[in-house]
């Protein structure tokens, strides 16, 4: 607690008088220190909360000087002024007399006994005591805090266990996109401060000072996480944060801290498990029994149909973030399922469902449109994960304004985005075009190629063989020659399709 001028004046062995300024005993703050001056102007030497001691030598002459040097040490904001009886004069000039009541700046006497070291031993005893009960407070703080963490009370047991310690303050936590996760505000001082005009007003910065703004201080501490600021936690008062409440709020960002890095700690494990999940499907080397038992134990709800979505990332996005961001907008669905393949962050989302769409607001309001967002087709069977998988990578790569690009906007590359690598594709192209892509490699006879453009051209003989700057005859050649080779004859509509996906499956590498 701190010290009070009547608590230092109910000192018996002090001996100490008020004799003016009686009005401001106690109004004019704790005392902060004691200090010693003789001079005409000491306030150069002074911050405020002092209690200043003198025996008037420098003002002793002149009852100008005497007002003079009142008015400037109370201007200066020391709490009282002590004045030594029989040192330089026996009583107390008539000038600081006055102008002390006038002032209300309590004025107390010392006998000629009671040395000005004994005050100042005083004063310092307790301001060490009130520090060193500060610094015990606070390491009980720190215990309590750091209980809450792992006793995983969560935002909310953290800020409470600080704010019972800073009664008169508001305390909230906003996360980097300038949501709030946490508010206690016991005294109600930021009652009409919601979380965007908090967000809009604080400094993404820890403050060095506490800050005014329309009546109210602020100070804000920011949390980061690598090299960009995670959350912020503001406290609001009505009057600047005293120097134990900084040290209080600054345990509180560390419990913040804290909870947020244990928070992520479990996210990220989580990501790690599904990121797992993804290269063993991927691979092919998972059952579909152990995927479902997989997603279970990820806390996945059952899905009757599901769709992969896929979201492209920009070098200036935190990877972290971008996976926070989506996590907490699918949250509504289930535990998400985020989690990366080939370095692209995947999200595995219920159908029907607007997850998507509530992914890509959520990005817009952090002012991230520019990630897009591969959609799959919906599936019904986790067999099919690989595939969905494939069609979202697909979709993301799009040429396309349109932020969430769905795998059937593909056409035909859509179709295949699926099948692409599947067992039996490679063999696929081979069954069909195999004789045709020796016979191209062994004589450059160009019969692939003849064979796209005349598909490409509608099976029409007169575009076709003009595109390839042939007579009609060659090309018709040509054709017949592919027939002898495959056994399939390219005029014939009974064989179009499987030359169609043969040169599709051909001309595109697996991704």
């Amino acid at each position: 607690m701190p010290l009070w001028l009547s608590e230092l004046l109910a000192d018996p062995g002090l001996g100490a008088e008020v004799v003016a300024g009686h009005a401001g005993v106690d109004r004019r703050g704790p005392i902060r220190w004691a200090h010693i001056s003789e001079l005409l102007d000491p306030t150069p030497w002074l911050e405020g909360g002092e209690l200043l001691l003198t025996t008037g030598l420098g003002v002793k002459d002149s009852e100008e000087l005497q007002r003079r040097f009142v008015a400037g040490v109370a201007e200066r904001g020391i709490v009282a002024l002590g004045f030594a009886m029989g040192v330089s004069l026996p009583d107390v000039p008539p000038g600081m007399l006055a102008a002390c009541d006038e002032l209300d700046l309590p004025l107390f006497t010392l006998p000629y006994e009671i040395p000005f070291i004994a005050v100042s031993r005083r004063v310092a005893h307790h301001a060490f005591e009130e520090r060193y009960a500060t610094l015990r407070h606070a390491v009980d703080l720190h215990r309590q805090v750091l209980a809450g963490v792992i006793g995983e009370e969560g935002l909310d047991g953290v800020l409470g266990t600080v704010a019972r310690a800073m009664p008169t303050a508001a305390l909230i936590v906003l996360d980097f996109t300038g949501a709030e996760l946490a508010r206690v505000d016991p005294s109600q001082v930021a009652a009409d401060l919601d979380a965007a005009t908090l967000w809009q007003a604080a400094p993404r910065e820890r403050s060095r000072e506490d800050v005014e703004q329309d009546g109210r201080w602020w100070r804000v501490g920011a949390i980061t996480l690598g090299d960009h600021t995670d959350a912020v936690m503001i406290a609001v008062s009505q009057e600047p944060l005293l120097e134990h409440e900084v040290l209080l709020f600054e345990q509180g960002v560390a419990g913040v801290s804290l909870e947020l890095a244990r928070h992520h700690s479990v996210r990220d494990a989580h990501r790690t498990r599904l990121d797992e999940l993804l290269e063993e499907v991927t691979a092919g080397r998972i059952t579909t029994t152990l995927v479902e038992r997989a997603l279970d134990r990820l806390g996945a709800k059952p899905m009757e149909r599901y769709r992969v979505l896929a979201f492209s990332r920009p070098t200036r996005i935190p990877d972290a973030a971008l996976c926070t961001v989506i996590e907490d907008a699918l949250v509504t669905l289930g535990a998400p399922l985020v989690g990366h393949l080939d370095g692209i962050v995947h999200a595995i989302v219920p159908d029907p469902s607007d997850a998507a769409e509530a992914v890509a607001a959520a990005l817009d309001r952090r002012g991230w449109p520019d990630v897009h967002i591969g959609r799959s087709r919906a599936k019904t069977e986790w067999e099919a994960l690989r595939a969905a998988l494939r069609e979202a990578h697909v979709a993301i790569h799009l040429d396309s304004p349109a932020t969430i690009r769905d795998v059937d906007s593909l056409g035909l590359s859509g179709l295949l985005a699926g099948i692409r690598d599947d067992l039996g594709a490679a063999d696929f192209v081979t069954q069909v075009l195999g004789p045709v892509l020796d016979h191209d490699r062994e004589g450059s006879s160009n019969l692939i190629a003849t064979l796209r453009a005349y598909l490409s051209h509608g099976c029409r003989p007169g575009p076709a063989a003009e595109q390839l700057c042939v007579h009609r005859h060659t090309l018709s050649y040509r054709l017949d020659r592919i027939r002898e080779l495959t056994g399939r004859d390219p005029r014939s509509g009974e064989h179009l399709i499987e030359y169609g996906l043969a040169l599709e499956l051909l001309e595109r590498p697996t991704p």
